[in-house]
């Protein structure tokens, strides 16, 4: 990484205005993101056009701009990024363009038109930061991988802006940035144009829109002393007529899966596989756990709900109950009771001792596993219910009564983390 600074650094500070401004730590910053693209997206010259290190370093260097204040810098789902050397075409149209974004997998570039905007980097117009910005909305629409905060913010800022501009748009507004029924991913992308080239006019024609973009994107392009860095304080201004957010509120509307949704798969076969290996030395009955986890299970269900859906990761409480009972019950109930198991007082440590009154022994011919272990009664019922806590699993010779070579067999009882009362030590005499 360092040598890939020390490498590109000077050529981004040559044409890279953006990147210019940025201090030290800025840069290195910058760079390993544009390491990072450069290393898992492929760049591909289309008709004939020649790409060499220094094409694809600047064409990459705007998607990194774009997203500097986003914690996911990636186009996730987009891997290609075709460029072509003047205007192009696609199937569906045939008509000749300068940018084209799929609804995944390809983003198209004009080389001719790439460089002329990078070029007249004040003129609002910019097609890779157009089509880069409408990629960035898709991501989100896909639902699959993308910026939770971005996501989540997106929508409200889209609000912000269609109120703004019909607004003012009879009042001279020099910008042009919004159409009624206009696409989402359209007026974003016109907005960044202008946000990166021409900040000022946008921020005084319209001052929402440009505050809650630096709250969205969190950069601030005015910024230019503190590596663009987005100041809650110094936008939220009393002039805006929608103050800004202290915190972004994250919601999962556009997420396909969340791993949460995966949490009946280990309710349902590791949780069981854990039990019982640490129910054994535990006092407790398994219909207990069985009902605590239902009820806990559907208790969390009902309580949670009213959350889950405003965030939108939960929007039907039938979908909601089966995993809460069948998943996260299950695994809290078995994470506490291992925590139980492995936390047993000294102070809340109980020996007794129990008189043998009879035993018997595992069938060599059906249980060969088990075959030398004995079970224990007592002459006090001990342990009645607890017929494995009474069990050894091997002696060094079984008794031919239970007052020839055992009389007692002495216990000492423990209370683990949870109060649940867990065999420390057994020991026969």
């Amino acid at each position: 990484m360092s040598a890939f600074f020390e490498t590109w650094n000077p050529f981004l500070n040559n044409f890279q205005l953006y990147y210019r401004d940025l201090n030290n730590e800025g840069k290195i910053r910058f760079v390993s993101r544009v390491h990072s693209i450069y290393k898992n997206v492929e760049i591909i010259g289309k008709e004939g056009l020649a790409l060499t290190d220094d094409i694809k370093i600047l064409v990459i260097s705007n998607l990194v701009q774009l997203t500097f204040g986003l914690e996911k810098y990636w186009l996730y789902g987009y891997d290609y990024l075709y460029l072509y050397p003047d205007s192009f075409s696609i199937k569906t149209t045939q008509e000749p363009l300068a940018g084209s974004t799929f609804q995944s997998k390809i983003i198209a570039l004009s080389w001719k038109e790439f460089a002329h905007d990078h070029l007249h980097a004040q003129d609002g117009k910019n097609i890779s930061l157009l089509q880069y910005s409408k990629a960035l909305v898709r991501t989100v629409l896909n639902g699959k991988n993308y910026d939770l905060k971005f996501g989540s913010y997106l929508e409200e800022w889209f609000l912000i802006i269609k109120k703004e501009c019909e607004f003012k748009q009879n009042r001279g507004m020099a910008l042009h940035i919004w159409d009624s029924n206009e696409e989402m991913a359209e007026v974003f992308a016109r907005c960044v144009e202008i946000f990166f080239e021409k900040p000022v006019v946008l921020k005084k024609e319209l001052p929402n829109t440009y505050a809650h973009l630096c709250c969205l994107l969190n950069q601030n392009p005015l910024n230019i002393t503190e590596n663009y860095s987005y100041n809650f304080k110094s936008l939220n201004s009393k002039q805006l007529a929608a103050p800004l957010p202290k915190e972004i509120s994250i919601h999962y509307k556009f997420k396909q899966w969340h791993w949460t949704y995966n949490l009946p798969l280990f309710g349902l076969s590791i949780c069981p596989m854990v039990y019982y290996f640490i129910h054994e030395r535990q006092l407790i009955h398994n219909y207990q756990v069985f009902s605590i986890v239902v009820i806990l299970g559907l208790v969390c269900g009902f309580i949670f709900y009213p959350y889950l859906k405003s965030i939108y990761l939960y929007k039907h409480l039938g979908t909601l109950l089966p995993v809460s009972v069948l998943g996260f019950s299950p695994c809290l109930i078995t994470a506490l009771l291992s925590l139980n198991l492995l936390y047993a007082y000294p102070f809340t440590s109980e020996i007794s001792s129990h008189k043998i009154a009879s035993y018997y022994q595992a069938d060599p011919n059906k249980d060969r596993l088990n075959a030398q272990s004995i079970t224990f009664n007592f002459s006090d019922d001990y342990l009645i219910d607890y017929p494995k806590l009474r069990t050894f699993k091997k002696l060094d010779k079984s008794p031919t009564h239970p007052l020839t070579i055992y009389n007692e067999i002495k216990y000492e009882i423990r209370r683990g983390m949870l109060g649940i009362p867990i065999l420390y030590q057994i020991e026969p005499y």
